[in-house]
């Protein structure tokens, strides 16, 4: 095992070199600073991704690869046209601006012999996890349990996640909230084509349903029996549901998202916590809903259950047995741009021609109205406002309501904003 580590270890310093020798001004090496014991974990990828994302979004990268190594998983960054000094400072304030900070080396090399560090600027050396001793002495005379060192390092990650997944959640919920003319859907202008329900109330229930969508995150990350997962939700998801309804007073405004981002963070938990890939959020939720269409094999009562049986139609259920490929196709569809509210127009639309809506259904009267309205929406040009303002009147004057794919829409943008932080 020591012998492992020390040879990845040589292996990064010759692939910084290379590096340098091939003319890349900067290099940046981006590692987790955890035990040993720690150093292949799934807690040493997250830190790693994020800050990854951190410096993404900060500074101008002109190359990037990521390894995968026996002394945990590093990345390095190239930069170019930028003053070294100040750069390695701006790498420690970023580093103690956080508390994830305190699990990150951030290593800045110029030439082969020049490795930037906080001596070399004047800056006192980091502290301890646990005590307010220099890091390297209590490293060297061993102060401190590892065990106790490992207990600290896992809370202050879930605490991260935690934190993470709630205003993750707030920004999609919000971002759909605020997006005007969307297809007779709740706007800061207009209650839609909903008569009970407005911009104020729907704001009112975020509240009540963000700490739901926390709950489940943790329920995934700290399960290890995928095909449990939805059985333990469940009454969970209920709960939530019947609080939302009571401070409502009986109007659903988020029903169909309890179900459909609590499955999204139900399995990213999972996904993160075994170190698997982005596809398999998807997978996952396919998985862990394998049961979830039983309900059809019963004599029909609900009006969703009665479509299934007159037009085969599956509605939410159908999409979560799927693994949301709506939501899958509709990340492919954004790739790396950024959300505009016209993107986010055209990821609706797409959303509203490739699912089926049991709530549209039942709106449109009958199914050859629900297929003649799906068809409209898809004839419309999405990047034209005048286009969608016109149908929004339809929708309005019709009664249409398109919440199924909304929904999705919020999903597609938490989703979105995790893969560009995590994975």
């Amino acid at each position: 095992m020591h012998d492992t580590i020390l040879a990845a270890r040589e292996q990064r310093a010759k692939t910084i070199e290379l590096w340098l020798h091939q003319g890349h001004e900067l290099v940046l090496s981006i590692r987790a600073n955890m035990p040993t014991e720690l150093r292949e974990s799934h807690e040493a990828y997250l830190v790693v991704r994020f800050f990854e994302s951190l410096i993404k979004k900060r500074y101008t990268i002109s190359d990037t690869i990521r390894f995968d190594s026996s002394d945990g998983p590093y990345t390095l960054f190239s930069l170019s046209l930028l003053n070294a000094k100040q750069f390695k400072r701006d790498l420690i304030q970023l580093e103690e601006s956080i508390p994830l900070g305190r699990l990150i080396d951030l290593d800045l090399w110029q030439t082969p012999d020049q490795l930037w560090t906080r001596s070399s600027l004047g800056i006192p050396p980091r502290k301890c996890y646990l005590c307010d001793q220099p890091a390297h002495q209590c490293v060297r005379s061993r102060k401190h349990d590892v065990k106790d060192i490992i207990t600290f390092i896992k809370r202050i990650v879930k605490q991260h996640l935690d934190d993470e997944i709630k205003e993750i959640a707030e920004h999609a919920v919000i971002k759909e909230l605020n997006l005007d003319h969307k297809f007779g859907l709740v706007t800061p202008t207009s209650m839609g084509s909903h008569h009970d329900m407005d911009y104020q109330l729907m704001l009112d229930s975020h509240p009540l349903i963000m700490p739901y969508f926390v709950k489940l995150f943790e329920l995934g990350y700290t399960h290890d029996e995928l095909y449990l997962l939805l059985d333990l939700a469940r009454p969970i998801g209920i709960k939530t549901e019947k609080e939302m309804l009571k401070h409502t007073e009986g109007i659903n405004t988020y029903k169909g998202l309890i179900f459909i981002l609590g499955l999204v963070t139900l399995s990213l938990g999972y996904t993160l916590k075994h170190k698997q890939d982005f596809n398999h959020i998807f997978q996952n939720i396919h998985h862990l809903s394998q049961n979830i269409l039983s309900d059809f094999e019963k004599k029909p009562k609900t009006f969703g259950e009665k479509a299934y049986h007159e037009h085969q139609i599956l509605g939410a259920r159908g999409e979560a047995y799927l693994g949301l490929p709506s939501v899958h196709h509709a990340l492919n569809l954004i790739g790396d741009q950024p959300l505009t509210d016209e993107l986010m127009r055209v990821v609706l639309q797409q959303l509203i021609r490739s699912t089926d809506d049991t709530v549209l259904l039942k709106r449109s009267g009958s199914f050859e109205n629900y297929m003649m309205i799906k068809k409209r929406v898809a004839s419309i040009d999405a990047t034209h406002l005048d286009e969608v303002k016109d149908f929004t009147t339809y929708a309005i004057e019709n009664h249409l309501s398109f919440g199924g794919a909304a929904d999705l829409l919020i999903a597609t943008i938490f989703l979105y904003e995790i893969k560009h932080r995590y994975f």
